[in-house]
């Protein structure tokens, strides 16, 4: 038997994997004609921001794009240019980044609980419909680890009961379903460029749409009210998210590697999911991908792990694969339900929220196990052979779990003496 690293084995590997977010001199200089510009902010006409969105547009496909402070903010301008008020409801998936609910909350609106589908945590179309009610003005998409949502059916009950779409791209840049890119499926769609996404400036966002009237009211709504190109009328209430030019600049620059980068990242999520399919317990998610996904936006690559063919429980499978040097999510996932925002009622920012099912999502947050930006690490960029480690940590965890059965159980079973 080798002993694990969690209890002072040789750990499998000792150097690390690629780092997350990736930058060369290309970003330093684009960074330094920002600073010897002069012109670090606001939105004005061949700005950086402007460059941007205008690549941005054009990738994706869709005529309008507003760049703005954050994936968070972009939601709350999209739900309110969309007409999102106190009391209206909106539809979220249970298993999502809080955020995702939290944007609906700040604007006065009640967030109510979808459930997701097993395979992909996606929203389950089949607990949408049963989420609406009189008081729904739009669902909520998550595109959740780069997987695109079923916006086929989602589409349907949406256009059966009048409301829009929301796509939440936080983790999805690149991604396509049937050929289109998300963010060009639904009504809206809203990016995050968060220090872990496909593209990052640290922090930052974009808002896109196909609908010229709404995007008058998403420019205006990120820049104090005013419409797009004025500077001293404002006939409604608006924020100042905009986004600086140092991040524009950068996205400018991490656009262009975006589909190497996807590339190389498929290529490692494939070694991984075929070399870890005999694994007992360690099922990839999803299972099999969708026809209609024409290309996984790889935010993350995730395991389900199940503790009774596996032989122990998902934390204590990422701490030990923390241990051997692999990089993996720390912790389990909290259903959007659970969070204290929502769950405790004598919390003094207690949020009002509706739960139609949360039990899959529930089941699903203890099981997870993240590889990759999730993890806040660029291995899937790697060559297979230096993804091999990954192979050779499971297997060896796997084949010594007596051990942490055996930690596990002593830990149950020791009493600390109370003091008296």
């Amino acid at each position: 038997m080798t002993t694990l690293a969690l209890y002072g084995g040789s750990p499998i590997r000792t150097r690390a994997f690629q780092p997350w977010p990736q930058f060369d001199q290309t970003e330093l200089g684009a960074l330094a004609g920002v600073l010897a510009s002069r012109r670090w902010g606001g939105i004005h006409s061949g700005s950086q921001g402007e460059a941007f969105e205008r690549a941005l547009g054009e990738y994706l496909d869709v005529p309008h794009v507003a760049v703005v402070s954050s994936g968070t903010a972009g939601l709350m301008i999209a739900l309110r240019a969309l007409g999102v008020r106190a009391g209206d409801e909106v539809i979220v998936p249970a298993m999502t980044y809080v955020a995702t609910a939290t944007a609906v909350s700040v604007l006065g609106g009640v967030p109510v609980f979808a459930d997701i589908v097993p395979d992909s945590h996606t929203i389950d179309p089949s607990s949408a419909r049963a989420a609406i009610s009189e008081k729904t003005k739009a669902i909520i998409a998550v595109h959740l680890g780069g997987h695109p949502a079923d916006v086929d059916r989602l589409g349907l009950i949406a256009a059966e009961h009048g409301v829009p779409i929301v796509e939440d791209c936080a983790q999805s840049l690149g991604a396509t379903w049937s050929g289109s890119h998300t963010g060009s499926l639904g009504r809206v769609g809203v990016f995050s460029f968060a220090s872990t996404k496909n593209i990052s400036a640290g922090e930052g966002g974009a808002v896109v749409t196909q609908d010229g009237e709404l995007a008058a009211r998403i420019a205006s709504l990120r820049d104090h009210g005013r419409p797009l190109g004025v500077t001293g009328h404002h006939p409604e209430l608006g924020w100042n998210l905009r986004l600086s030019e140092f991040q524009s600049t950068i996205l400018v620059v991490q656009l262009e590697r975006l589909d190497h980068q996807l590339t190389a990242k498929t290529k490692g999520a494939a070694f991984l999911t075929n070399a870890l399919s005999s694994v007992p317990g360690l099922r990839p998610v999803p299972a099999d991908l969708d026809p209609r996904v024409t290309r996984h936006g790889r935010f993350s690559l995730a395991f389900t792990l199940d503790p009774e063919a596996f032989g122990m429980s998902a934390s204590s499978f990422r701490a030990a694969l923390r241990a051997e040097g692999i990089p993996v999510g720390r912790r389990d996932l909290i259903a959007c339900p659970d969070e204290p925002i929502y769950a405790d009622a004598t919390a003094q920012d207690h949020a009002h929220s509706r739960t139609v099912s949360c039990t899959r999502a529930r089941a699903a947050c203890t099981k997870l196990v993240l590889f990759g930006q999730a993890a806040g690490s660029g291995m899937l960029l790697d060559d297979p052979s230096e993804l091999a480690d990954v192979v050779r940590a499971v297997e060896k965890i796997h084949d010594n779990c007596g051990q942490l059965r055996e930690a596990e159980h002593q830990r149950a079973t020791t009493r600390v003496p109370s003091d008296s």
